[in-house]
């Protein structure tokens, strides 16, 4: 064969042997227990931090977390009683036309009914967390690693049973 010979950029390729290793490399592990709905990438892709990664089934989590509302809300009607009737009993007490035990009792169900408020408010605040925590973000940017479950499949929360994350790894490689 006969070519013509011609002068033009050749790309430089060198070839070794050796090992890649990831500077940063992170396990991602559900906080929640449930059903993963949704897988938002592929093996191998990059993403950037804060790109949603998983979604678990959120409605058990919106379930609960309206039920403590709802337990707020009447609670806090509870205690608007309970301090009217601190409010009415006062004068009363002062009187002598009401006990100090039964103002007594009635001011003690006015705190107790104070303290539930507090407490369903602390549930509501840990439901929202809860729910917050069925999308999986990713901690870092890089390239997704092995995906190790799929969609449809049941996670549980912070499992460590596996050595490795039961998702995947996220690493970034310069």
């Amino acid at each position: 064969m006969v070519a013509s010979v011609f002068t033009k950029d050749v790309p430089i390729q060198v070839s070794s042997v050796g090992n890649v290793e990831a500077y940063s490399t992170v396990a991602v592990k559900s906080r929640v227990s449930g059903e993963l709905v949704a897988v938002h990438f592929r093996e191998g892709q990059e993403v950037k931090e804060g790109d949603l990664l998983f979604t678990i089934d959120k409605a058990p989590y919106a379930v609960a977390l309206r039920e403590a509302q709802a337990r707020l809300e009447r609670d806090q009607a509870l205690a608007r009683k309970a301090r009217d009737d601190v409010r009415r009993n006062m004068p009363l007490a002062e009187k002598d036309i009401v006990s100090r035990q039964a103002l007594d009792q009635v001011v003690s169900t006015a705190e107790a009914a104070e303290a539930l408020v507090k407490a369903d408010q602390a549930t509501v605040e840990n439901l929202q967390l809860q729910l917050g925590y069925c999308s999986i973000r990713s901690p870092i940017s890089g390239r997704t690693g092995s995906l190790l479950i799929q969609k449809g499949n049941l996670v549980k929360a912070n499992d460590e049973n596996k050595s490795s994350s039961p998702f995947t790894s996220s690493s970034r490689s310069m």
